[in-house]
């Protein structure tokens, strides 16, 4: 095989680009021969080398690139290790210490042939080595702000996917993962779209990704149960490890499946009979209640006062995880419980997914609210649009927002882009003075998906208030019976029937109940829909049939706190 080499090298010694190269190979003799002529790492992944036969005619400039790179990595891996010197500067002005360092080859070794440099600083050399001390003769400064990372894109998370098993510390699993990472080139790009999809992480209109509360929610009770194992690198290190060992002969396959029977099962049984409340009991307080001065705990979605007994019993502080699209981790919360503001803070996203800035405040009522920004305001030279609905100001259109020209009011204003939808200066005004926009069918969901909706006022701010759904096109239809079948305990409303459901005659109430008059192809009759309604549950029932399956199936039927239909089961034994 060496022979082969040296001549193929010989072949490619008159390609003039690596030439030079070549010749200090024949004087200095091949380097890393064992690591490069190693059978046990034979594989299906074979390295690109060149054949030493020459391109019979003209390449095209990428060709020819390609052709260069494709040589000058082969020729580097016969070469030397690269070694690089690391130096410190240290300058002392007025008692004041600054330290600086930068990186020098030592030995170019195969960096000779594939280049690369170390961008040292300005002036960087100019002291000696022999005489390393000097006056510093004139300064200035430069203020900067440092920045987090900016959010990955989707080619650099194919790349780090790609290369999973590099940040593997134990290095059997990151040998077995070496080549391989997390998932294969046909699948990674799908394994993002179900993330997308699930709502475990939102693309931006930048094409930047992050994670979602809702993913991040579900990663830390992983780790708290602790399951932590299914959504780490390692996990899939220790397969391909074990898979490769079952290939060598090394593993008996039977006994590599009971190891993934075994560890699904533990898997399910963890998550299955977790106690929710007990994981974080051991976790210190996070402050003081700005209430009533008792402790702040740590719970699954939020940080409540440890005397909130939830539905308005005993103390109400609460500062919910999920603000806003922005995940508050445990050291956000405790920063901002110990100083009550927190200005710039990074992370939020507005309707259409955008990240954003904004500083927030912990009031003495124990709200927690964004500080409003000048932005969000408008002036006297800008159009004039309508009286504000909180103070004596008035409403004008800026190029962001129908806002108020009032520096102190409350008010948020309406944004001219709403869910990637331009608000038309009529809608803005339908919301502010009457307090609902006409149906508005053409917003787009952080999703990609379009919805419509209409835009109301709620206080100081503006919601949505979505219209009763469509019923499907194969819904059975039922006789309607006239009057009214209930009223909605928390709205008054009156809920009526119709050929497919139980709902009330408007939205304008703000009530939400929206009961299908078939479930799971069992009819609910007007006295169950009466007694749901009022008593929020019916059942259990037996003839429930799954859609999929077209089994039946036992649960009871209640109202969840958006008024929506949900589904409760018995534990199984």
């Amino acid at each position: 095989m060496k022979e082969s080499i040296n001549e193929t090298l010989a072949n490619l010694s008159s390609v003039e680009e690596v030439k030079g190269f070549i010749e200090s190979l024949t004087t200095n003799g091949l380097q890393n021969v064992s690591r490069n002529f190693n059978d046990a790492k034979v594989s299906d992944h074979f390295a690109i080398i060149p054949t030493g036969k020459l391109p019979s005619g003209a390449l095209t400039k990428d060709e020819q690139r390609l052709y260069n790179m494709i040589l000058r990595n082969f020729i580097a891996s016969w070469y030397g290790e690269a070694t690089i010197e690391k130096q410190k500067r240290t300058a002392d002005l007025k008692g004041e210490i600054f330290n600086k360092e930068a990186q020098q080859y030592k030995s170019l070794g195969w960096r000779e042939v594939v280049p690369k440099a170390l961008n040292l600083p300005d002036g960087w050399g100019t002291i000696s080595v022999d005489d390393p001390e000097a006056n510093i003769t004139s300064h200035d400064w430069k203020e900067e702000k440092s920045k987090p990372p900016a959010r990955i894109k989707e080619a650099r998370l194919l790349s780090l996917m790609e290369k999973a098993g590099k940040d593997i510390e134990d290095e059997d699993l990151a040998e077995a993962m070496a080549g391989k990472g997390l998932g294969t080139p046909a699948t990674r790009a799908d394994t993002i779209e179900k993330l997308l999809s699930r709502g475990y992480i939102s693309r931006q209109q930048s094409g930047a990704l992050n994670a979602t509360p809702h993913g991040i929610r579900i990663i830390e009770l992983l780790r708290r149960i602790p399951v932590e194992w299914i959504a780490s690198p390692a996990l899939t290190g220790e397969m391909e490890a074990s898979l490769t060992a079952v290939q060598h002969g090394e593993l008996d396959a039977s006994e590599y499946m009971d190891k993934i029977i075994q560890q699904t099962r533990d898997l399910v049984e963890r998550i299955r009979d977790h106690d929710r409340s007990k994981l974080f009991e051991n976790d210190a307080s996070i402050g003081s209640c700005p209430l009533c001065g008792s402790k702040v705990i740590e719970t699954a979605l939020s940080y409540p006062c440890e005397n909130n007994e939830g539905k308005d019993k005993g103390c109400s502080f609460v500062l919910w995880k999920d603000t806003s699209g922005r995940w508050f981790d445990r050291k956000t919360a405790t920063r901002l419980m110990e100083k009550r503001e927190l200005n710039d803070l990074h992370g939020f996203f507005n309707r259409n997914g955008e990240a954003y800035e904004t500083s927030i405040v912990l009031t003495d009522e124990g709200k927690v609210n964004s500080a409003k920004s000048t932005g969000n305001k408008s002036n006297a030279t800008d159009e004039e649009l309508c009286p504000c609905p909180s103070c004596d100001g008035t409403i004008r259109e800026t190029d962001t927002h129908f806002a108020c020209d009032q520096e102190k009011c409350k008010f948020a204003g309406v944004g001219k882009v709403i869910c990637k939808r331009t608000i038309q200066p009529a809608e803005a005004k339908a919301i502010i003075v009457d307090g609902k926009s006409p149906l508005i069918d053409d917003f787009i969901s952080r999703r990609g998906r379009p919805f419509k909706a209409f835009l109301v006022l709620e206080g100081t701010k503006v919601g949505f208030e979505f219209p009763p759904r469509e019923a499907a096109a194969d819904a059975r239809k039922f006789e309607v019976q006239p009057g009214v079948v209930a009223i909605c305990p928390k709205f008054g409303a009156e809920i009526y029937e119709t050929e497919t459901h139980y709902r009330p005659r408007t939205s304008a109430t703000g009530c939400k109940i929206d009961i299908p008059r078939e479930i799971s192809k069992r009819e609910i009759t007007r006295d169950e829909a009466k007694e749901l309604i009022e008593k929020g549950q019916i059942g259990p029932f037996d003839d429930l049939i799954a859609k999929k399956t077209g089994n039946p199936y036992t649960a009871i039927l209640y109202l969840k706190k958006n008024q929506r239909v949900g589904y409760r089961f018995a534990k199984r034994e």
